[in-house]
């Protein structure tokens, strides 16, 4: 109620009350003004507390910082006087929610491991035991607070979107919910796995879109909320905000713009979030917040080239953008204008406004009308009518698409100079709706043909939408087919070697088709139901690359078999797949970590050597073999095969036969965190699968790691 510094006034409630820590309960600074209660408002509503099991209640406080947010009240079992409030930090009463303080100001070492608290818990047979879960991960206090434990285990980031470099093996990078944006190896040359200190940091802030370089891993990019984009050389350590600015235009606002972001810093019961009403602006409490922690990206000069004076421009909290995949030195960022750049960002050309030009402060909510009063209305939104989806052809240069966050689908054939509308043939879709176009993916084999996932369930429209274009959006067709009937899409991805093979992420999962939409099934047996929010096939290595909003990133390793699965192959008896190229991995020392205990996570490696993949029509019935030989034909290694129908994969690590009496052929090692046996030398291996009879032979190139310095 009184915020920071204004609860615990005086040692004789201390003592009345109870003690927080003991007897070292820090008191207010002998020059402190003495703390009063403040005056109730009842018209901002707050903690009430009913003393007849709910039959009346009473306003004790106006402590319920951002309820639409928050709102999360938990009473000490043991204790009915004794309350914390969720918030940014923790609030704490003593007196049964008259005053309120901070944790790590009631006597703590700072608060939990994260700002932003969700849930709390509170032993019921021991009230100094509290967990809590927050936008940092999972903590746990042993002494009411006063202390914190994190709770390394879990692998439960919130990954909005995920790039990829070109390094050996590739670094993957993602934007994390309030937690800034990362990058860190898909593999390592350690037997340790992937720690969490193999990451680094590149951005503060909420972290979202991310790129890279693709001839120069060097060359990174960040972007967090509302716009703040930077790119960095990771050679320097030199950073640049590249944010689009217009002379004199602050950079904000306009129609569909309102005040208030995630959050303001300050208070655990301060005053919530943004005012309601649609006046052009941001969030300045989200905008300092996002400055503290190097979101940057609204300082500068004008850089929008063909900018008038006194242009305000409108960021998505998610603002998208890509690098051309024809010149990774042209930009893509999408605001209410998309925005172009030639030179990695120093400069911008921006297009007209792509966007309805929705002034949501008018649009009905619940059958209210938009100009009355609405229960925290416009909290956590900075700008509305903006661009979330950006794709240009990987076919043909300047063939560019936008999707917006009010319904409509643009597409230009100039290079993003011009634009046509064509979002409105779109069929099924509620009339005159306000959708997301959550993706837009441009097809790799026909510059005519582009991929569409709507996202309805602002709407509450829970319904799964996916749609082709095969005349640059003259014409759709929705290709849902059998996807759950609730579920939003947030991202549909073609596989950029099979046109038939297509990806969507849905809120509950991934999932896959073989024949262009037409079917549907669920993805692998391990992954985890969870929400989707983007996918990417790595360009070299052919990994599916998964970003998850809760349980991290996952990868599909070398997903070669699902690309050749044609109908053609899938009627054969059996086929061997082409073998992806092998790298002779050296170990790392300096990336042989020790970390005591048991409490850390540790990401899989992906297994050493060649993988060996092969379809049988139907399960054999005698032996499978598979026989890797060198270019003269001496038999380097023989391995056994599974013989089940479908695919199957064996996995060779790369080293010769074992000695007469070490080990078995087995399946050729380099288990789930990869081994370290004596490769053979590089060069161009055959691989020859025996099953029913018959032969089939492929070539396994192995390469000599030349990469072990590439950092």
């Amino acid at each position: 109620n009184a915020g920071p510094g204004g609860g615990f006034p005086t040692a004789a409630q201390l003592a009345q009350f109870g003690q927080f820590g003991g007897p070292d309960q820090p008191q207010p600074p002998a020059n402190q003004p003495p703390r009063t209660v403040p005056k109730l408002n009842p018209a901002t509503g707050g903690i009430f507390r009913s003393e007849d099991k709910g039959k009346s209640w009473t306003l004790v406080s106006n402590c319920n910082a951002r309820p639409m947010y928050f709102s999360q009240i938990r009473v000490d079992p043991s204790n009915d006087r004794v309350i914390y409030v969720a918030g940014l930090p923790v609030a704490k009463s003593l007196d049964a929610g008259k005053t309120f303080v901070t944790l790590d100001e009631a006597g703590g070492n700072g608060g939990p491991g994260h700002v932003d608290q969700h849930a709390i818990w509170v032993d019921p047979k021991n009230p100094k035991h509290l967990v809590i879960g927050n936008d940092g991960g999972y903590n746990v206090s042993w002494d009411q607070g006063k202390s914190w434990d994190f709770v390394n285990t879990m692998p439960t980031a919130l990954a909005y979107a995920v790039t990829a470099d070109m390094r050996h093996p590739y670094y993957v990078y993602i934007g994390l919910q309030d937690n800034g944006s990362w990058g860190g190896p898909s593999a390592t040359r350690s037997r340790n796995g992937i720690m969490n200190s193999d990451w680094f940091g590149i951005g503060g802030g909420d972290g979202f879109f991310t790129a890279v370089d693709p001839t120069d891993y060097n060359v990174v990019y960040s972007e967090s909320q509302d716009g703040n984009t930077n790119r960095y050389d990771l050679r320097t350590g030199r950073s640049q905000s590249i944010r689009p600015r217009a002379p004199g235009g602050g950079g904000r606002g306009g129609p569909g713009g309102a005040p208030g972001g995630e959050e303001t810093p300050g208070a655990a019961g301060g005053a919530a979030g943004g005012a309601p009403g649609g006046a052009p602006g941001g969030a300045p409490g989200a905008a300092a917040a996002a400055a503290a922690v190097g979101g940057g990206g609204r300082g500068g000069p004008p850089n929008v080239i063909n900018a008038t004076r006194g242009d305000v421009y409108r960021f998505n909290w998610n603002t998208p953008f890509i690098l051309s995949p024809h010149n990774p030195s042209i930009v893509y960022l999408g605001g209410n204008r998309l925005f172009k750049s030639y030179n990695r960002g120093d400069s911008w050309v921006a297009s007209a406004d792509l966007t309805k030009q929705v002034d949501r402060t008018k649009v009905e909510m619940m059958g209210v009308a938009g100009d009355r009063t609405m229960l925290s209305k416009n909290d956590g939104v900075s700008a509305y009518s903006t661009i979330i989806a950006v794709s240009e052809s990987p076919v043909m240069p300047g063939v560019v698409w936008a999707g917006t966050d009010d319904g409509n689908v643009q597409v230009s054939r100039d290079g993003g100079m011009t634009f046509t509308e064509v979002g409105k043939s779109l069929p099924g879709l509620p009339a005159n709706h306000l959708h997301w176009i959550s993706r837009i993916d441009a097809s790799h084999f026909d510059p005519a043909t582009a991929y569409v996932a709507v996202d309805g369930h602002r709407s509450d429209d829970l319904k799964p939408y996916v749609f082709v274009t095969r005349d640059f959006g003259a014409t759709w067709g929705s290709i849902a087919g059998n996807l759950p009937a609730s579920g939003n899409v947030q991202v549909i991805r073609e596989d950029p070697r099979n046109k038939d093979l297509l990806y969507v992420g849905t809120e509950f999962g991934l999932y896959i088709s073989m024949n262009g939409g037409g079917e549907w099934k669920k993805f692998m047996t391990n992954f985890p139901t969870v929400r989707v929010d983007d996918i990417m096939v790595h360009s070299r290595d052919n990994d599916l690359i998964v970003a998850t909003h809760g349980r991290s990133v996952w990868i599909a390793d070398d997903i070669t078999p699902l690309q050749q699965l044609t109908p053609q192959v899938a009627s054969q008896d059996a086929v061997l797949f082409d073998v992806r190229p092998a790298v002779a991995y050296l170990n790392d020392q300096q990336r042989g970590q020790q970390v005591g205990g048991q409490q850390v996570f540790v990401g899989e490696n992906a297994p050493r050597g060649a993988a060996i993949s092969y379809y049988l029509k139907a399960a054999a019935t005698g032996d499978v073999k598979l026989t890797i030989t060198d270019v003269t034909g001496r038999v380097i290694r023989t391995l056994e095969g599974g013989k089940s129908a479908g695919i199957n994969r064996v996995r060779w690590n790369l080293s010769p036969a074992p000695a007469q009496g070490g080990a078995g052929a087995g399946g050729g090692g380099g288990g789930g965190r990869g081994g370290f046996n004596l490769a053979v030398e590089p060069g161009t291996y055959l691989a020859t699968l025996t099953v029913g009879g018959k032969t089939y032979t492929k070539p396994i190139v192995v390469q000599q790691d030349i990469w072990l310095n590439e950092r």
